[in-house]
Order: C-alpha cells, then sequence, then structure tokens
C-alpha cells in the first residue's frame, strides 16, 4: 500500500476552466455591449456573470487552501487477489484507489491523472468522484502491463474543480508502488533425453536416462555394432548365438543430471519496436519456459545475458529457489542501469535523478549562481547536464541513501556504501535509478563487440563437456570480420567439449508491426530493410552451422512446445535413431 500526502503543485491559484473561460468572455462581451448601447439589463447582466467568478473564486481558494494543509490525502494498494495471484504480462489487473478528505467542508469533485512507467497503460480512467467533508472516495483503477519486468507507478496528479465547472487546480500527489509484472506462462517442455557423445563431469542422479559410451549402468538392450563403438562393449556370448555371427554391443543407461546453460542476447535490436512487441520480450517468455521444464525435471540451469560483453552471469543450480533466482534475473533486464549498457552520459544520469527528486521528494538540487571558476573545491561537488544546468550533488546522494532499502546479503553486491569517488558516488545514482524505476535509453554497441559477447557467453557454456546449450538471439549485428576468429575459438571450444547447440532466432520480419503492411510505401521500406536483415541471417547460419548449431526460426506467436516439435520433426535422423527404431 502507498499513501501520499506531500503534493507538488503547477500552480497554488486556481485557474479558469473552459466553462469558466467562457462565462468571463460572455462577461466581457455583456459589459461592453451594455456600455455601449446604453442597455442597463445587458450591463447588470455582465456584472452578475462577473460577480459568479469572483465569489465561486473565493469560495473555492478557501477549499484550495485547506489542500496545501494537507487535508487530502492519496493512498493505492493491490487488492489481495491480484497480490496473491501475481501480475502478468498483457492481462489487466486493478488497483485499489481511495481519496481520503479529512477537512471539514467539501472540496469538490475530483479526477486522477496517472503518471507510471512507460509499459503501463490505463485500460479505463476514473469517473470524478465527489470529494465530501471528512468522508473516503474510493475506485478502482484497471491498468494493464505491456512488458514483464519491475515497474513504477509514480504518482498522480488530482485535478479538483468547484461546483460550478468555473475554476480547478491540480495538484500532483508523489506515492510510489512497485508492482513486479511476470512473463506470460509457456506450457512445460518434456525435455528427451539424448544421446551423451561425450563424458559429463556432473555424475548427480537426475530424471533423465541418458545412454552413454563408457562403462557402468544398467543393461537397456543389445544392438548391431556399428564402428566406432569400443570394443570393451562388445557382448562376445551373445554375438556368439547370434544369426551369422555377427557382433552385438551392449547398450548401457544410467541416471544423470543434465546442466542447462541459456544465452540470451539483450542487444538494442532485440528491443525494437513498442513496448510488449520486442523481441526480447518473447524471448524473456520462451527462456523462463524452457528453465522452468529443466528445473522440473531435475536438471540444473544456468543464465548468461550477453550483448557487447558479458552483462551477467547466473551460475547453475536446480530447485524451486534457482527458478525465482533466474525470473528475478531475466525481469531485471527491462531496466537496466549499469555503466556500458546506457546511452547517458554520467552529467545526463545527474539530471534525470535530480528531476526525479525534484518532483517526488521536493528536493531542488539545481545552484542558482555558479561558483568561481577557480574554485576547485565548490565544483568538485557539482555535476554539469548536456543543457547546461548545475545540480549538487551531496543531495542527491543523501537522498538516495535514504530512499535505497538497506542491503542485506547478496543483494548488497555493487551498491556502495558512502561514495568517496565519483564512480561510487553515480554508482548509487544508478541503483536508485533502478529502485525507483527511472527509466535509463540503452545503449547502441557496434557489431564487433557483440560477436565478441556472443563469443565470450560460448565459452562460460564450454565450462563442462556434454552441457545442453539454449541460444535466443536474433543474430543481427554479429557478422564481423574483425571478431569472427573470436567466434571460431569458441565453436572450436564447443565441439571438444560436445556440447549440444540450439539457437531459437527471433525472425525480425515477424516482429514487424502488421498495420505497416497496410501502407504500401512502409511495406516496401520494410521490405528493402529486410534484405540486409536476411543477409546477416544468412551469414550467421553458415557460421552457427559450423559448430553444429541448428537454427530455429521463430515469430511472436510460437510457443516452446510448438517450437521444439516443429524442430524435432524437421530433425533429419541419425545413425542411432534408425537404430533405435529398428529394435
Amino acid at each position: 500500500m502507498s499513501t501520499s500526502q506531500n503534493t507538488s503543485n503547477r500552480g497554488r491559484f486556481p485557474a479558469l476552466t473552459t466553462r469558466g473561460a467562457y462565462v468571463l468572455s460572455l462577461a466581457i462581451v455583456l459589459l461592453i455591449l451594455g456600455v455601449g448601447y446604453g442597455s442597463w439589463t445587458l450591463s447588470l447582466t455582465g456584472l452578475c456573470c462577473v460577480t459568479l467568478l469572483f465569489s465561486s473564486y473565493l469560495l473555492f481558494a478557501i477549499r484550495v487552501a485547506l489542500l496545501w494543509r494537507r487535508y487530502l490525502e492519496l493512498v493505492w494498494w493491490l487488492p489481495r487477489a491480484a497480490a496473491n495471484e501475481g501480475l502478468i504480462a498483457h492481462r489487466t489487473f486493478e488497483v485499489q484507489v481511495a481519496l481520503r478528505n479529512l477537512s471539514p467542508l467539501s472540496l469538490g469533485f475530483a479526477e486522477l491523472r496517472v503518471f507510471c512507467s512507460r509499459c503501463i497503460v490505463v485500460s479505463r480512467s476514473l469517473t470524478p468522484v465527489e470529494l465530501l467533508p471528512r468522508r473516503q472516495a474510493s475506485a478502482r483503477l484497471e491498468l494493464r502491463a505491456l512488458q514483464a519486468g519491475q515497474w513504477m507507478i509514480h504518482g498522480a496528479a488530482v485535478r479538483i474543480w468547484d461546483a460550478f465547472g468555473l475554476y480547478s487546480i491540480e495538484a500532483y500527489y508523489p506515492s510510489a508502488l512497485s508492482l513486479k509484472v511476470l512473463p506470460r506462462s509457456q506450457p512445460r517442455l518434456a525435455l528427451l533425453p539424448t544421446r551423451m557423445r561425450g563424458g559429463g563431469g556432473e555424475e548427480r542422479i537426475g530424471l533423465h536416462t541418458l545412454r552413454r559410451r563408457g562403462l557402468g549402468g544398467d543393461l537397456r538392450e543389445l544392438r548391431e555394432y556399428v564402428p566406432g563403438d569400443p570394443f570393451k562393449l562388445i557382448a562376445w556370448k551373445a554375438s556368439a548365438r547370434a544369426p551369422m555371427g555377427r557382433p552385438l554391443v551392449r547398450e548401457l543407461e544410467r541416471e544423470m543430471l543434465l546442466l542447462h546453460y541459456i544465452l540470451l542476447d539483450i542487444g538494442a535490436t532485440m528491443r525494437e519496436g513498442r513496448p510488449g512487441q520486442w523481441k526480447l520480450d518473447h524471448m524473456i517468455e520462451l527462456a523462463l519456459g524452457y528453465a522452468g521444464s529443466a528445473l522440473a525435471e531435475g536438471d540444473r540451469v544456468a543464465l548468461v545475458t550477453f550483448d557487447g560483453s558479458v552483462y551477467s552471469h547466473l551460475k547453475p543450480g536446480d530447485g524451486p529457489p534457482h527458478r525465482l533466482h533466474i525470473c528475478e534475473r531475466l525481469l531485471s533486464l527491462m531496466n537496466i542501469v549499469e555503466d556500458g549498457f546506457v546511452a547517458m552520459t554520467d552529467g545526463e544520469i545527474v539530471a534525470a535523478v535530480a528531476r526525479y527528486l525534484r518532483q517526488q521528494e521536493g528536493l531542488d538540487a539545481r545552484v542558482r549562481r555558479a561558483p568561481p571558476m577557480d574554485d576547485q573545491a565548490a565544483w568538485a561537488g557539482i555535476a554539469v547536464a548536456p543543457s547546461g544546468e548545475l545540480f549538487e550533488v551531496a543531495p542527491l546522494l543523501a537522498a538516495a541513501r535514504r530512499l535505497l532499502p538497506p542491503p542485506s546479503g547478496a543483494a548488497s553486491e555493487g551498491v556502495p556504501a558512502a561514495g568517496k569517488t565519483a564512480s561510487s558516488e553515480l554508482a548509487l545514482l544508478r541503483q536508485l535509478c533502478r529502485h525507483r524505476g527511472i527509466e535509463l535509453p540503452y545503449g547502441q554497441r557496434s557489431s564487433g563487440s557483440r560477436a565478441q559477447g556472443l563469443a565470450a557467453a560460448l565459452e562460460l557454456a564450454a565450462q563442462q563437456s556434454g552441457t545442453r546449450v539454449l541460444l535466443l538471439s536474433d543474430l543481427l549485428g554479429m557478422d564481423s570480420d574483425e571478431h569472427s576468429q573470436a567466434l571460431s575459438r569458441a565453436g572450436a571450444l564447443c565441439r571438444k567439449r560436445a556440447l549440444q547447440l540450439t539457437c531459437l532466432q527471433p525472425t525480425a520480419r515477424r516482429y514487424v508491426p502488421r498495420e505497416l503492411f497496410d501502407d504500401p510505401a512502409s511495406a516496401r521500406a520494410a521490405e528493402i530493410f529486410g534484405w540486409e536483415q536476411d543477409r546477416q541471417e544468412a551469414r550467421m547460419h553458415r557460421m552457427l552451422a559450423k559448430i553444429g548449431c541448428p537454427v530455429i526460426a521463430v515469430g511472436p506467436e510460437d510457443g516452446l512446445v510448438q517450437i521444439f516439435a516443429r524442430a524435432a520433426s524437421k530433425r533429419p535422423k541419425t545413425v542411432a535413431d534408425r537404430l533405435e527404431t529398428t529394435s
């Protein structure tokens, strides 16, 4: 629940509404006509209109004075049903809103204008409510989240007007309410057991029954010898009884715990389009669904996110708590604030935080008069925005330490204690941006650096042999000759460690808004831009094919089960698969 009494306003005095402007215009016209034609009737009517305006202003101003004395409170909270079930992307949810009039007078009628994160939209606005004396007016606000992530409702502007609708005033109530929106759930995927091409370092018991070469395990079946099978696995007595004396090989099976690595591309091309229609939105849903399916079968899952470099690496884990860690890590990708991934300078970040604190907390850190240029001590505590505004950094840091939750355990990693250097001070402001939902624009990386980031992610996944790797990337902007050697080295390491690679590629054409093709000129432009994307995709397909990584093209309507079912139907059968079919 969030309560707010502190108000900031555009003006402390009532302003004329459209109806009030019409009445004032009518009064002026009547006075001019009455004086010009000597008509006392018109002049008296004009004076009555002016008197009405003046008396309404005085009566409304008394009520507005109560407003600035904090006799009005704004309270909102999530209903228990929504809090228990959780908020899901693209699904409407309700927020309970209450306006408490603590004054002995009626404040008139009021309506709300909500300020929230960019992907939170109002599905149905509140109807105007009457603020009766010492009463509470309640209503339900319907909102919809377009994207999964950690979002904020920053506050609301309460607009109040008098009984005649001649004057109004708008006051802003900062009331931060945090909303955790989860991705849409994917049906559980049955991960089929596969033949291990190499030894695995993880020998813990899992739910997968895998056939692998080597001694140990239970006998599954006897099959014909295939060139390359170890001679130690030949069943000599059974081969002697076999027709034509053909050698038979023991096929052993053992229960093992698989390791899955999910490599997620978070680059700028994955964030194109409207909120809720990003390729990254769909890939987060698929990644969380795949991780949930693997963890449900007792396997271990790791998550690596990358762009020009590795952004985060969640080490392998298992069990329901690890699924929550993966979900938290995926949700944090929607509002990235770390240095090197944000397209803002230090001065722009300070200015963004200063504007937020001035609006939400009433803290004005602007420097009215610049100190002398030779006063280095004074300039050391001042940040200069690109617009030329000067801000004092010390009050911003003090407010950030007050608003941030106390660090505890693993959550305290990366949070500076007391900003003694410029980098640590800026890191504290970045943490405030993440905590309060101050959205910073994501930075565009070069093609060479993105290819290097993919290579670094593959090297992390290749730390253990026999790992299943799921790559989620549109593969755009990675066809760089400069860093192709890094990808080649990573591919050679993947082949050496016998990694089972699969790439889900969100095809750029399928994520273009459909209404764009209604206009012939826009459709033609999209087709021309698609030529370059097709060229980049084809080159990356050839590069991934060299390391044995099949690429599966997906669209926004594809689910996890449908994607892997379609891929299994198109996968060519190997010798082992044919032997299984005949047996």
